[in-house]
This record gives C-alpha cells, structure tokens and sequence, in this order.
C-alpha cells in the first residue's frame, strides 16, 4: 500500500462535490425566498438535480470499494 495525496482520491472529491452541490442549493434556496421582500435584490439560481446526490454516492462507493492506498 502506498500513500497518495487527497487531492487524487475519488472518493475524497465525491464528497466534496456532495457538500458544495448542497451548499449551492441551499444558497439558491434562500436567494430565492429574498424575492418576495419588496424592493430586494432579487437572485434565480437554477437548482442542481437531485439524482446528483446519488450519483456522487455510488462514486464514493466506487472510490472506496477501489481505495488501496493511504492518503497522506
């Protein structure tokens, strides 16, 4: 076994991309409910699919079921 960097890790990246997809759709989220206040500077983010999520499971799943070095 060796020792990789994080930053070379799929399943490292998977959960990532899970968080920042998550971060995204609760800012858009809440951009969104400001448009209702009158006057508010007014912000439509286009929302991010759901099945991403399960995509970037089943990448992690691969990425672990995969893993066979440390990351250092």
């Amino acid at each position: 076994m060796g020792i990789k960097k994080w930053y070379r890790s799929k399943t490292i990246w998977a959960g990532i991309f899970a968080v920042g997809i998550a971060v995204y759709n609760s800012l858009s989220g809440a951009l969104a409910s400001q448009c209702d206040v009158a006057g508010s500077f007014c912000v439509h983010l286009p929302a991010i699919p759901q099945w991403i999520y399960g995509l970037l499971g089943a990448l992690g799943i691969y990425g672990r079921t995969k893993a066979n070095a440390k990351i250092g």
